[in-house]
């Protein structure tokens, strides 16, 4: 299920599209390894980005650990992946997708660095609302993406008030 409120500089529609031409293109899906899950493997990997500047939010991705090694398996073109090769994968993957957040941004506006933790419960960015979701599947795997529009900002993007 996708959800919009006004206040979202993105439609759900927006991030699936984003998603599904990132999940492809910049991870080459064609050919992608295989998506199996070890047994008794669980686990999920959070990362997010912040977007400050005429609009403040922030865009937060969200995969299983077996979706995210898949990922980083998938980026770096390698069998095994370490641990560090993951959240680098994770945070580059959040990351090209807050620079395509930010490109619809009428005013101008700056991405910070991504962050990436792989404990099990994802806490929404301080104090935000989220305004916009879109659930993605990439190699078998769920890919939540979500943009959170930060509580302080009570502007409209686009708006020259």
């Amino acid at each position: 299920m996708s959800v919009t409120a006004p206040e979202s500089p993105v439609t759900p529609r927006d991030l699936e599209v984003f998603g599904e031409e990132v999940l492809t293109a910049f991870l080459l899906e064609q050919g992608h390894p295989a998506s199996s899950t070890p047994e008794g493997e669980v686990g999920r990997v959070h990362a997010s980005i912040a977007v400050t500047g005429g609009w403040s939010g922030h865009i937060t991705l969200d995969v299983s650990r077996a979706g995210a090694d898949v990922l980083a398996r998938r980026m770096l073109m390698a069998d095994e992946v370490s641990e560090a090769d993951v959240t680098d994968a994770v945070g580059e993957l959040v990351n090209v997708l807050g620079g395509n957040v930010k490109g619809l941004l009428l005013e101008e506006s700056a991405l910070g660095l991504p962050q990436v933790r792989t404990d099990d419960a994802p806490a929404p960015p301080g104090a935000a609302v989220q305004v916009c979701h879109a659930e993605l599947v990439w190699a078998g795997h769920p890919v939540d993406v979500r943009v959170w529009l930060a509580e302080q900002d009570d502007t409209t993007p686009g708006d020259n008030a």
